[in-house]
């Protein structure tokens, strides 16, 4: 990844830091809470990416929220495609979030334990920080966000993310509908090590996106030029959707994602590009919070 990235990069998560500090006062909650989870998502993609075998996750999660702004999750997810049931992740993230009138922001670092038959598409991830800020304009909302993402190879990925939405409240202010569109960027070290660990690396048959006519099971050498290469990866159009009736929220959440500047790959002596689809995936949640 390139010097001047990652220095842009820090400068954005000092940014969120300089914002935690300022803001510290104004966090304070009236109490701390913990809340519990499950959320069903039919298939993980990421950044418009995707393996050729679909992902349908059921996660649950239980998160410990101080008052302060401090706040622990612990979740796994369970794959529960026919013939692959089991456990594939585990993860864990400690964070803080705040808000300065208009401005709500969260810093956070996750840990990632993937089970080694995973072919999550970010199966080769072991750990990421995230920061993000969203800005109420009132007609719209406006979020960034960055992220580095570190990888089993010790290399790095660096994302930035923006998204504007616009929030439908009912008069009880129970239910809640925000149109949203997103644009995604950043580098694909990750998928790099998807392609060689899981790809061609394990010997599975693939003949869905990114094989373009190629008919052999496992590679020797692969040259995957666009790794460190920072760019668009994605557009997304979302439409989420909540129901409040306190303890209990429900959510839904169906996305739309049509992937960008797809890979040229050099795998031993074929050169191909790859054939990324647009995908359609949505996700169902219940929290219970005390």
């Amino acid at each position: 990844m390139k010097f001047e990235t990652i220095k842009f990069l820090i400068g954005v998560i000092a940014f969120f830091c300089v914002g935690i500090v300022i803001g510290q006062n104004e966090t304070e909650k009236d109490s701390s809470y913990m809340s519990v989870d499950v959320n069903f998502i039919s298939d993980a993609v990421f950044m418009g990416r995707k393996d050729s075998i679909s992902n349908p996750y059921l996660y649950p999660s239980v998160t410990y929220h101080h008052k302060s702004g401090f706040y622990g999750t612990g979740s796994f997810s369970y794959l529960t495609k026919i013939d692959e049931s089991r456990v594939d992740l585990f993860l864990i993230t400690v964070g803080f979030d705040f808000s300065i009138k208009k401005f709500e922001g969260d810093i956070s670092i996750t840990k990632y334990f993937f089970n080694e038959d995973s072919y999550n598409v970010i199966s080769e991830v072991e750990s990421d920080i995230t920061t993000q800020l969203i800005y109420d304009f009132n007609v719209v909302n406006l979020g960034i966000a960055s992220s580095l993402y570190f990888n089993s190879d010790s290399n790095l990925d660096v994302f930035l993310s923006s998204e504007i939405s616009h929030d439908i409240v009912s008069k009880n202010k129970k239910f809640q509908i925000s149109p949203t569109a997103g644009l995604y960027f950043g580098s694909q070290n990750f998928y790099e090590q998807y392609y060689i660990n899981n790809r061609f690396g394990n010997g599975r048959v693939q003949h869905g996106q990114g094989n373009n006519n190629l008919t052999q099971t496992t590679a020797t050498n692969i040259n995957f030029t666009e790794s460190e290469k920072f760019g668009l990866l994605a557009i997304e159009f979302s439409l989420p959707i909540w129901y409040v009736n306190e303890p209990w929220l429900f959510s839904f959440l169906p996305a739309y994602v049509l992937p960008q500047n797809p890979a040229t790959l050099a795998v031993d002596d074929a050169v191909f590009e790859e054939d990324l689809e647009n995908s359609f995936y949505w996700v169902f949640g219940v929290t219970y919070q005390f």
